[in-house]
């Protein structure tokens, strides 16, 4: 590589590290970065096979990781740029640096945010998207052409210019730092629905389990917020979050489970929630005789829909807006979301704005993306304590103990434990349940006497006598099936 190019692709790096961290700074002001913006779009390209696997795979990581990539590809990308201006400029182009401002404007403001349903220019949130805009290539470009145009014959600006390059960089990788390291912490470090031990009967709010279509969650101001219900019926109205609340509602006890929850996996938590049942609310907008269906739109563009006849038989089904008797964090749907019992977690759209009635079910986000939750959740069993790879002393009493769900409001019947990888079973004591809609804690005690290695197994069984099926599948299309087993050993 030649002095030239070199000198282009540090200086384009250097000038887009600075740019990358104004544009993090700019979200302090409420400005939504290129990165958010990307990241449904981006999301949306990914096939449901494929998006299944890297859940299974990386969970929390994934979010991570895709930040990541994009932080680097936009470094390359400008960094690129850097090149070819130096290759301009080489050949004669003045303020070729400036020049490559033009792009990264044009590129952002007319391609990018567009594509990202942010609008013309980025308009969709304000004016202030094109202007930061135009002051970030304008930054990019001032710091590229001042490298760009240095004196080959003078040593000591070229010397004060590489200085510069380098404290934009040092500023921009310090803007990024301050602005994201922090949450990528706490979701790698801390998740939502780490909590290790034996499963307590409600969730902790602060350990109910988060999953999101989106790697930027909206923000809703519950006072400009409505609910809107409409389509084929025959008085449309709309709810502010005050009179959602002053509604007559009800308590139920719940437990909810990601269609993405591995085996054995802890995407599952309970709580209790309040709200008003649905098919109250689509009775006051009193349904056309050609309505079937019941369609949710959400802040974040989120989509699902439910047949009416569900609906009206249902009438656990809710409009949540507490959780556990608080309001709903903003990560769980505030001011309000669907809660569909029984059903995996993307039937139960959050931040809910509309629900609209339908000739026929329009399908959803995720039934897009080739995902089926057209069926309750399958019964499923965990094993909490002890925990995969735990070694046990001999000749001692062992807990075994874990939790069991049946979907469908079927409720568990029995839960069995086999401590020789499935050769012999044992019945576990069941507690009592909060509600036929919640999972069942179990318990069995053990006294292994001999050093050894052992498999535990788990099935649990749901009150019409249906056993869990050992059979083993991933979380795609249908959700996650089998018996989990693990490995334990007992030993001095």
């Amino acid at each position: 590589m030649n002095s030239t190019a070199r000198r282009g692709l540090l200086a384009g790096a250097a000038a887009g590290l600075a740019l990358m961290g104004g544009m993090e700074l700019g979200a302090g002001l409420g400005l939504t970065t290129l990165i958010d913006a990307l990241q449904q779009p981006i999301l949306a390209t990914v096939p449901g096979a494929v998006f299944g696997f890297l859940i299974d795979r990386l969970q929390h990581w994934g979010k991570v990781i895709e930040e990541i990539s994009q932080l680097i590809g936009m470094l390359v990308a400008l960094a690129l740029l850097g090149w070819a201006a130096a290759s301009a400029s080489a050949r004669g182009l003045q303020h070729a640096g400036w020049a490559a401002a033009v792009p990264i404007w044009v590129v952002a403001c007319l391609v990018l945010f567009p594509l990202a349903g942010q609008g013309l220019l980025g308009l969709h949130e304000g004016p202030g998207t094109p202007v930061e805009w135009l002051l970030l290539a304008g930054l990019y470009g001032a710091i590229l052409d001042r490298n760009l145009t240095a004196s080959v014959h003078d040593p000591g600006r070229r010397a004060a210019l590489t200085s510069l390059s380098r404290w934009a960089a040092v500023v921009g990788i310090a803007a990024i730092g301050v602005t994201r390291v922090p949450g990528w912490v706490q979701i790698l470090a801390a998740p939502p629905e780490d909590e290790a031990g034996r499963t307590l009967e409600i969730t902790p709010v602060q350990h109910f389990y988060v999953v999101s279509k989106n790697f930027q969650d909206p923000t809703v101001n519950a006072a400009s917020w409505s609910l809107e219900v409409n389509g084929m019926v025959h008085a449309p109205y709309q709810l502010r979050y005050g009179q959602l609340k002053k509604l007559p509602s009800v308590s139920e006890y719940v437990t909810m489970e990601c269609i993405s929850n591995p085996l054995g996996g802890n995407l599952m938590s309970t709580g209790k929630f309040t709200g008003t049942p649905l098919r109250e609310l689509v009775m006051r907008a009193r349904p056309k005789t050609e309505a079937g269906a019941v369609g949710f739109h959400s802040v974040d563009d989120y989509t699902e829909s439910i047949s009416l006849d569900q609906v009206m038989a249902s009438p656990e089904i809710l409009i949540v807006w507490m959780l556990d008797g608080q309001p709903l964090p903003e990560q769980h749907g505030y001011p309000a979301r669907v809660l569909v019992p029984g059903y995996y977690g993307m039937r139960s759209p959050k931040w809910l704005n509309r629900i609209t009635l339908t000739a026929a079910s329009q399908g959803g986000y995720w039934e897009d993306e080739g995902w089926d939750a057209s069926r309750p959740i399958e019964i499923t069993s965990r094993i909490d304590v002890p925990g995969d790879g735990a070694v046990l002393p001999p000749g001692q009493t062992v807990e075994i103990s874990g939790v069991a769900l049946a979907g469908g409001g079927k409720g568990i019947a029995s839960v069995e434990v086999s401590t020789d990888n499935g050769e012999t079973w044992k019945e576990a004591t069941l507690e009592p349940t909060l509600s036929h809609l919640t999972w069942r804690l179990w318990s069995l005690d053990w006294r292994p006497e001999k050093q050894n290695s052992y498999t535990l197994v788990v099935r649990a069984r749901d009150m019409t006598g249906q056993l869990q099926t050992e059979q083993a599948a991933g979380t795609f299309p249908k959700g996650s099936t089998g018996w989990q087993r693990i490995q334990i050993s007992v030993e001095h």
